[in-house]
């Protein structure tokens, strides 16, 4: 019973990785500006970390006024799912207690306790009360999670740039070489 179960999960996993690479794959492939689409997708990257809920607007938002994209922040704000949130979470908070002197960590289970009851609320009432929720936490967990949604976004700006620019580079080629087949006078069709 234990490794069906288990299975089960490896399986929900596998299925949102594939979910998530498909979903960036489609963000690399759109038809915009490559600066707009990294910036875009560093916007999500940075919201990802965020202990908050509805990072995937809150990435929306800081794509668009960064002139982003806010198609392209969308998945990257998924890395921290039901799944992810507790250990990107204690990760970012034990970076920012760390940081903080004086300050005493918390341990792993009452951290849960409290992300826990933070997902449970409405979004309304995550937005509007999670941070009180968190208590203690939230200001050395808001301080590691900038700290890391920096540390990720700028790889993630430059990354994403160059893999757009050559994706639209390799697709005009190929528009170029199609086209030029067509030309008559040069072996291709005539019509």
């Amino acid at each position: 019973m234990a490794s069906v179960r288990h299975r089960g999960v490896v399986g929900r996993v596998r299925q949102a990785w594939r979910a998530f690479a498909l979903a960036v794959r489609r963000v690399v492939m759109l038809e915009d500006d490559p600066e707009r689409i990294a910036r875009g997708c560093a916007a999500g990257m940075f919201t990802a970390f965020l202990p908050m809920l509805g990072q995937t607007f809150a990435g929306m938002l800081l794509a668009w006024a960064i002139r982003g994209s806010p198609l392209a922040a969308m998945p990257w704000s998924w890395l921290t799912n039901p799944l992810t949130t507790v250990p990107v979470w204690y990760g970012c908070y034990r970076l920012g207690a760390a940081l903080i002197p004086g300050h005493e960590t918390m341990g792993w289970d009452r951290l849960r306790e409290l992300v826990d009851a933070v997902q449970a609320m409405s979004l309304m009432d995550g937005l509007l009360h999670g941070a009180e929720v968190l208590g203690g936490v939230f200001l050395p967990m808001l301080l590691g999670a900038v700290l890391i949604g920096l540390a990720t976004a700028v790889p993630t700006f430059y990354l994403v740039r160059r893999a757009v620019r050559a994706l639209q580079a390799r697709r005009a080629a190929r528009a170029a070489h199609w086209k030029s087949r067509l030309v008559p006078g040069r072996g291709g069709a005539t019509t």
